[in-house]
């Protein structure tokens, strides 16, 4: 009976562990490239919006989305204060080829955040980059 319990407590927490990953994974938004760009270009959209560079610091030297900030994605939990006020807005991230931007925007939407984009990488797309 001992056997039975335990054995349905564990596939019960696998079902609700595998359902938080998928509610974390489900309310992260994808947004291709020609989205961002129409975003940048609009002046009064862009305050909208906290643009996220998730990229090691010397990637975004060499060239960034116009308004984006850098917070590496390995920093990102170490420096949310920086951008807790956004938890409610609009916060786009993009990387290199999107594989650290969704590690991110999963870390985000963990930690609270409600409107998290995933953006094409800067390899994906070809945006304006500035230095």
């Amino acid at each position: 009976m001992k056997k039975k319990i335990v054995f349905l407590l564990m596939v019960t927490m696998i079902f609700i562990s595998a359902s938080c990953d998928k509610k974390a994974s489900d309310s992260i938004i994808r947004m291709s490239g020609s989205e961002l760009e129409s975003i940048l270009a609009d002046k009064a959209e862009i305050k909208n919006y906290l643009i996220i560079d998730v990229r090691e610091d010397d990637e975004y030297r060499a060239g960034h989305v116009p308004y984006a900030i850098n917070i590496s994605f390995q920093e990102l939990e170490k420096r949310i204060s920086e951008i807790s006020d956004w938890k409610e807005k609009n916060v786009v991230v993009i990387c290199r080829s999107g594989r650290r931007s969704r590690i991110a925007a999963e870390t985000l939407v963990r930690l609270g955040f409600k409107k998290v984009f995933d953006a094409d990488g800067v390899i994906k797309y070809n945006y304006k980059l500035e230095k």
